[in-house]
């Protein structure tokens, strides 16, 4: 379905307006889980997540004819703001949905780049489709999150840039949500580095990926019991389901004490604030749920750092302004 150009060109593609994100090798007395084990820092870019590489890679290849009368899309938080973002470096309008459960940080963020916020129903699906039937009314593009190859194609590029960087990993630890990073990434890597190792990480209460996959068809998952919204759609794709079963060697499941565990350890190990998205790699190997000994050189993808920092500094402010 993609092949190793489309990957190649849509690197060149938004080069311009993302990150090439850094690798962090854990130091050696920190190095408990493996002394090889990277994280790379997708927290780090443009919007916080990777979803701004996917973005670019789909608005750029519009017409400016066609970007100038608008899009629109759905999301749980951190699509919406790379959209947004994007739109608004290419003089886009934009119109983002996000579900009830979204949290007022993420809103913020999407409507500091001019996008249009809608709030609609409990959980992303329902934002999807009040987001299409609006794309259908004003007859706008509507950008699907994870379903559409050029996101796919553009999430890849953080498997480019990690291979790049580390030539010789054998294992890459990577989140799934909708599917969108995990099957751009390991499709990318697979074509590159066929004996690579992926592991793809869920959570327990929104196993959405692991569902369909048991039920070897594309199958709605019946509810969300998870904190980690970002990871928490009802169903992936077709396409995101494809191409995961045929380069993912491996998805395991964390709860959402381990996502704040891994988060706590992420703050207080690497300095990094995430989400709970962006601490499921670290959750999985802290929970045993992968064992990294069996590799030379592991990377685990930290996804996106888009947390709400407010709690952390009301805690200073109470501590240093009297009130």
């Amino acid at each position: 379905m993609i092949d190793t150009i489309q990957f190649d060109e849509a690197l060149q593609r938004i080069a311009p307006y993302v990150r090439h994100t850094p690798l962090l090798p854990m130091p050696p007395l920190r190095g408990e889980f493996h002394p090889q084990l990277t994280l790379k820092l997708e927290n780090l870019q443009v919007t916080g997540s990777f979803k701004v590489r996917g973005a670019f890679n789909t608005l750029l290849q519009m017409s400016p004819e066609a970007r100038a009368r608008g899009v629109c899309s759905a999301s749980g938080g951190n699509h919406g703001v790379a959209l947004a973002y994007a739109a608004w470096r290419l003089g886009c309008p934009a119109t983002v949905y996000i579900p009830e459960r979204a949290t007022a940080d993420r809103e913020a963020r999407i409507a500091a780049w001019g996008a249009t916020v809608v709030r609609h129903g409990a959980a992303w699906d329902d934002a999807h489709v009040a987001a299409v039937a609006f794309s259908e009314q004003h007859a706008i593009p509507y950008i699907h999150s994870f379903e559409a190859l050029p996101t796919i194609i553009g999430q890849g590029t953080v498997g480019l840039e990690m291979l790049s960087d580390v030539p010789d990993a054998d294992l890459f630890i990577v989140a799934i949500g909708g599917g969108g990073l995990i099957s751009g990434v390991a499709t990318a890597i697979k074509q590159r580095r066929p004996q690579a190792t992926i592991i793809g990480v869920e959570p327990v209460g929104a196993p959405s990926m692991s569902h369909s996959i048991a039920q070897q068809t594309l199958t709605p998952l019946s509810a969300i019991h998870s904190f980690a919204d970002t990871l928490s759609p009802r169903m992936v794709s077709n396409t995101t389901l494809t191409l995961t079963r045929a380069a993912v060697d491996h998805i395991v499941l964390v709860d959402d004490a381990q996502m704040l565990a891994a988060m706590r350890w992420l703050w207080q190990e690497a300095n990094q604030l995430v989400e709970p998205a962006g601490a499921a790699s670290i959750a999985a190997i802290q929970a045993g749920k992968i064992d990294l000994q069996r590799y030379r050189k592991p990377v685990a993808l930290i996804c996106g750092g888009n947390a709400g920092a407010a709690p952390v500094f009301d805690t200073y402010a109470q501590a240093v302004i009297p009130s």
